[in-house]
């Protein structure tokens, strides 16, 4: 049965026109072009974040210099580069990202850290105790799950992490309810499960903030890291096919068994020798 045009969800994002288009509710030309000045005005407008002003722009630069983490040996950028290194560099630009992107890791894993700010928001008072906090990130692990953002592998302290603190010291987004709020969890969390936070965790609450909604906030990431995610692709699908699509022999040690031939195939040959 066809959907009536009632039952239809509404497409809001927009439209193009003989003089004009129009995208989420403005006229790209007669509206925009007056009161943007960037290209993050564009894609905040099509997170659903209230407009940005100076401020919010100078966070999310800060959030993008955070997430730059170009290392090719990191497995989805090196997926990148093999993807790439056939000549398509938008196989390895979408693919490695795709493969990535899940609440385990990578910019996934901040729809939930932005989910749980909000879970545990609902449940504390502006005023609430550390006793408070710790009872409400306790039932989080027990009835959610995990706090994702928290955990930071080979190495004692997040890099990224620390240049962000350093990076927005003074600025006013450090006097924000999530903000201060995810500062709270992380004692909390430090206290009982000895565990620290890694860039995700901060990064989130700085968004959250902003006015990006949980379920957009993995997306909004995955588009603050695609610099990197390009860059790798481009440069290998210029240079990388003669060291990627196969590996040198030198570099193989062969240590499976022999080929097994079965009585009967030893039979056969045994009597094509004889004759």
């Amino acid at each position: 049965m066809t959907a009536t045009t009632s039952q239809r969800p509404l497409q809001r994002v927009g439209h193009i026109g003989d003089d004009d288009n129009r995208f989420c509710g403005a006229a790209v030309f007669a509206d925009l072009a007056e009161r943007f000045v960037s290209p993050l005005d564009l894609l905040g407008l099509g997170f659903g974040m209230p407009p940005l002003d100076d401020d919010a722009r100078e966070i999310i630069r800060c959030v993008s210099l955070c997430l730059t983490s170009p290392d090719a040996r990191v497995w989805p950028l090196k997926m990148t580069r093999l993807l790439s290194s056939y000549g398509n560099s938008m196989a390895g630009y979408f693919g490695a990202q795709l493969a990535s992107f899940s609440d385990r890791m990578g910019p996934g894993t901040a729809s939930y850290a932005a989910a749980s700010l909000r879970w545990l928001q609902a449940r504390l008072p502006t005023d609430a105790t550390a006793e408070q906090v710790t009872a409400a990130v306790a039932e989080h692990v027990a009835t959610r799950g995990r706090i994702a953002g928290f955990g930071v592998p080979f190495r004692r302290e997040d890099e990224r992490l620390l240049s962000l603190h350093r990076l927005l010291a003074g600025h006013p987004a450090l006097q924000r309810p999530f903000w201060r709020l995810h500062l709270r969890v992380v004692d909390a969390l430090r206290a009982s499960a000895k565990l620290d936070p890694n860039i995700v965790f901060p990064m989130t609450a700085l968004l959250t903030d902003l006015g990006l909604s949980a379920e957009r906030t993995g997306l909004f990431f995955s588009l603050l890291m695609n610099h990197t995610f390009a860059a790798h692709a481009m440069e290998a699908a210029e240079q990388d096919a003669a060291h990627l699509q196969t590996l040198p022999p030198a570099s193989l040690d062969d240590r499976s068994r022999a080929l097994r031939r079965s009585p009967r195939a030893v039979s056969a040959a045994t009597r094509s020798a004889q004759e």
